[in-house]
């Protein structure tokens, strides 16, 4: 940008827009192509223009008018400025309107509500489910959610080459013949156009009826009846164990406490069938927070099979009771128990400082300040846009540094988490299916983000009822906030050095970094995910696990075997091992080119005996290494050293584009554009680097909680972009593990087709997580742990630009 009598003109990066009016006006002046630096000040359009600027400008109203990228050329850069005009920086968070947001960024809540009202009126469906067989309702997490136009369409439009592309939405729908989805649009201005159309985008029979969407709610108060129904039957020994804590039964006593069920999916039945597990809790008298009660479960579990699309059809299939079981019926339990098979087990109703957290940091008064319209944002060197799906969580779009794309997108897929058991107590949840957005709350400042922070809008259409469940309805949306952006100086520099001199002399340049962080609650546990921007091109993805453990009863006499899956944390409460592993779409388009190459550098070295063995086999050390006729001083034997071995992947597919790390085989993973190079003939490009200890799944590739979700197999896998192939798994992996969908979204099926990956568009899969294995200290709540990685730039720069920025020198 430039000053003209200490008003400034700005240069717009393609991806920000200002209002229309003044939009016009600006690209005029951009497309001149003329340097910033040799636009008269004195012109009529630079005055015009000038005068406009400095009535929202100087007082702050304009967000969409920053320069984040610097010099717009060389030329600029060198051109000397005319009359008074001297060229600014702007530092700080700057929030505004892109393009990006406008062809990427989720549908917001008017735009949900219109077409879920329009697409209920036009097919005869409900917003949420209801107890009739031919029900046909807007369905799961993903109900209404952005259909992404494809990709050249989207970035010849950020790149100004290109109109911007027809806004759609993508519409899931269930009915009694299984689960379709639909192409819904066009949208305009928030509304459904005149013209438009629903198009089916699955053929049916593709999705059967037993794979639909998780449901937050509806299929527990469908089965409410039959539940208590069965409780009925049960009612002798429930109260003997438990106490008057169940609401159905006349003797309930709300002093005592009461019970409430959780529905979980049962991932490890027979094909072509669907069940919950329902399992049970008891929620302390008030003034014990409810939240205690994921501390307090009952040995008592629940299999419903929910096959039939007539809810009247579903029927308890198992029950298990004080670890005996399963029992057929409640009818067959309780014939056992008339003849003294049932045993009735104890069940503490202590509480204390062990389940309710004591300290607390309290939240900020004042609360949310600086609350944003508009998901584009510049901060240094960066500019990127935010946005949040409804199902898989947060991501960014069109990241750039200093104007050069590095990522069309950023964006968290699912959140796995796999528990040890048996029949009945072994399952899996797939997060994104229940939704890694939706089920949270706005975040709180002071707790969850420092003064100062900007809070993002996104769409919810689930809403807490009092219980704890949730009801979905995406024709009743609204706005919330789990998204917060801000400032950061870290506790750490990017560069230290104590020159050796006397005096001894220590510099080094303080990080600094624009944090994005989204908070997704699901249940027991909350899913704290940072971005991070820096000065240095670097771009760091931590998630940490937080939250209350989802603990088993334990009683020695009645379920010894939980020893085998759990630590004992308390005399009858068991913290089973689980796994927590969350993965990454990252599409790279570096510098902007989307033809990429993905590149391995191996650190290697060949075992000294077995160099050894070669030489005096071959009298040659070939073998060993890069070395060749260098030997050990004062020895026969060759010398070995560790060397450097670059590959290219040529093609996706299991095993050959699909990667582990591995402490004892060090290896950098690079996407990198081999047509830019730099004078050392380095290829631009940016590495994937794990922050921290990461396992992966620890279940053989053949269970079916690894078929259903094969993402947990690797850090990283590699494939060929395609506009079809759009997040790493689907929302219908809950149930019934052994069928698959067709075209489904899945990482191996991705991978099966084995397409060439050089020079091509690719995109990269990060996977990263930790198993959980339970301790004490995880009461009442855990300590929070996490994983992550980093995106680096490899030879993206010519020297590191934070501590030597060419375009400063």
């Amino acid at each position: 940008g430039i000053v003209c009598s200490s008003v400034r003109i700005p240069h717009l990066p393609p991806g920000m827009l200002p209002p229309q009016k003044m939009y016009t006006e600006v690209r005029t002046l951009q497309q001149s192509r003329l340097p910033l630096g040799l636009v008269a000040c004195s012109s009529a359009a630079a005055g015009a223009l000038a005068a406009l600027v400095a009535a929202v400008v100087i007082h702050g109203n304009a967000p969409w008018l920053f320069e984040p990228f610097g010099p717009a050329t060389p030329a600029a850069a060198a051109a000397p400025a005319v009359a008074s005009c001297t060229r600014m920086s702007v530092s700080g968070l700057k929030f505004g309107p892109s393009r990006a947001e406008e062809v990427l960024g989720e549908l917001n809540a008017a735009e949900v509500k219109a077409v879920a009202t329009w697409f209920s009126a036009e097919f005869g469906a409900t917003g949420m489910r209801n107890a009739s067989k031919d029900c046909l309702w807007i369905a799961g997490p993903s109900a209404v959610e952005l259909l992404i136009p494809p990709k050249t369409d989207s970035v010849a439009y950020l790149d100004g080459k290109g109109p911007k592309p027809p806004r759609f939405a993508r519409v899931t729908a269930v009915g009694p013949a299984g689960v379709d989805e639909y192409r819904v649009g066009p949208i305009e201005g928030g509304k459904m156009a005149a013209r438009a159309t629903a198009k089916q985008l699955t053929n049916k029979g593709d999705i059967p009826y037993v794979k639909r969407p998780t449901e937050n709610s509806a299929d527990s108060l469908i089965g409410e009846g039959l539940v208590n129904r069965t409780f009925k039957i049960m009612e002798p020994v429930l109260v003997a164990s438990f106490g008057n804590v169940f609401p159905q039964f006349a003797g309930f006593d709300p002093k005592e406490g009461s019970v409430d069920q959780i529905f979980r999916n049962d991932a490890l039945g027979p094909p072509g069938q669907r069940a919950d597990i329902l399992i049970f809790q008891w929620f302390p008298p008030a003034p014990v927070r409810p939240e205690a009660a994921w501390l307090h479960p009952l040995p008592l579990t629940i299999k419903l099979n929910s096959t039939s699309s007539d809810p009247a059809q579903w029927a308890v299939s198992a029950v298990w009771f004080c670890g005996q079981g399963p029992f057929n019926s409640a009818a067959e339990l309780m014939e056992s128990h008339k003849h003294g098979g049932i045993r009735i087990c104890p069940f503490s109703k202590e509480t204390g400082i062990w389940d309710v957290p004591q300290r607390v940091t309290p939240k900020d008064p004042a609360g949310r300040q600086n609350l944003e319209t508009n998901g584009g944002v510049a901060w240094g060197p960066w500019n990127f846009t935010v946005t949040q799906r409804p199902s898989t969580g947060a991501a960014l779009l069109d990241v750039r540094f200093r104007g050069e794309r590095v990522l069309y997108e950023l964006a968290l897929q699912d959140a796995f988490a796999a528990y040890s058991g048996n029949e009945k107590s072994q399952f899996f949840y797939s997060d994104a299916a229940w939704s890694l957005s939706q089920l949270s709350a706005s975040l709180e400042p002071g707790v969850d983000c420092p003064e100062g922070a900007h809070y993002v809008p996104v769409t919810n259409w689930f809403h807490i009822l009092p219980g704890g469940t949730a009801v979905a309805d995406p024709t009743n949306p609204r706005e919330f906030y789990p998204v917060c952006v801000f400032e950061w100086i870290e506790d750490h520099t990017i560069w230290r050095h104590m020159q050796n001199s006397n005096p001894l002399d220590v510099r080094g340049l303080v990080r600094k970094t624009v944090v994005v962080r989204s908070i997704a609650t699901v249940g027991n546990y909350d899913y704290i995910t940072d971005i991070k921007l820096r000065e240095d091109g670097e771009i760091e993805v931590k998630t940490r696990f937080a939250g209350f453990i989802e603990a088993r009863h334990f009683d020695p006499k009645g379920n010894p075997e939980e020893m085998n899956f759990s630590t004992i944390i308390r005399p009858d409460l068991a913290g089973p091992v689980h796994s927590h592993l969350v993965n990454w779409k990252a599409d790279f388009d570096i510098a902007g080119v989307r033809s990429n190459a993905f590149q391995t550098i191996k650190v290697k070295a060949p075992p000294f005996l077995a160099a050894c063995r070669r030489r005096h086999e071959s009298q040659t050390t070939h073998a060993a290494g890069p070395l060749t006729n260098s030997k050990f001083a004062g020895t026969q034997e060759p010398m070995i050293s560790k060397y450097l071995e670059r590959e290219y992947v040529e093609r996706e597919g299991i095993g050959k584009s699909t990667f582990v790390a591995a402490p004892q085989h060090p290896t950098v993973w690079s996407v990198v554009d081999r047509q830019a190079t730099s004078a050392a003939g380095n290829p631009r490009g940016y590495a994937i680097a794990l922050a921290s200890w990461s396992n992966t799944q620890v279940l053989p590739d053949d269970h079916p909680f690894t078929r259903a979700v094969p993402l947990t197999k690797y850090h990283l896998a590699i494939t060929k972009h395609h506009d079809d192939e759009y997040r790493s798994t689907s929302p219908y992996v809950q149930y019934d593990g052994a069928q698959t969908v067709k075209n489904t979204q899945d990482l191996d099926r991705f991978l099966s087709d084995g397409e060439a990956i050089i020079d091509e568009d690719i995109v990269a899969w990060i996977g990263v997580g930790r198993e959980h294995i339970v301790r004490q200290e995880d009461l009442p709540l855990v300590s929070n742990f996490g994983a992550g990685f980093s995106l680096v730039p490899w030879n993206f720069f010519m020297q590191n630009v934070a501590a030597s920025p060419p375009w400063e020198a």
